[in-house]
């Protein structure tokens, strides 16, 4: 997902457009963990590409073209379905990250690297518990997108 350093940038890109941020940077120094205020702040000003890649994995799932969103959401065990849905999710990741605003960073949000090693760690050893907690780690990331995009509705 993204780091404070991430957002730090992304707020200061949005106050290098203008656009007011009051002290949101001091917030993200100050908190432990990432405020999901600020990231909703970030997002309603400039759109996070992570948001707009999980939004178009909802609507390729809802117009039944893909089963990549709802195998992260369901969290899905089956290796074979797991393995695919990694492979899937990392390619799409890449394709998207030709319409990206900054592409490096989308991909660094998305996880490609991460997904990349542990298929690798697989083909490897066949050890799928790495799959299987980054499948959960996609499926947080992703409920985090919805939540600030105001898909879902925040509890803290």
């Amino acid at each position: 997902m993204i780091s404070k350093n991430d957002c730090i940038l992304l707020l200061t890109e949005l106050q290098e457009n203008g656009i007011d941020i009051g002290d949101k940077i001091l917030k993200v120094l100050k908190s432990r963990t990432l405020p999901m205020d600020v990231l909703q702040f970030i997002n309603s000003k400039r759109q996070l590409d992570l948001t707009s890649f999980y939004e178009k994995l909802r609507k390729s799932y809802n117009a039944k073209k893909s089963k990549l969103y709802i195998n992260i959401v369901k969290e899905e065990t089956n290796t074979d379905e797991v393995i695919q849905t990694l492979s899937s999710y990392a390619l799409q990741a890449i394709l998207y990250s030709k319409t990206a605003r900054d592409s490096q960073m989308f991909l660094k949000h998305a996880r490609v690297r991460e997904v990349n090693l542990a298929l690798a760690k697989y083909f490897q050893d066949f050890d799928m518990s790495i799959c299987n907690e980054l499948m959960k780690l996609i499926k947080t990331d992703m409920i985090a997108c919805e939540t600030i995009s105001g898909r879902r509705e925040y509890t803290a």
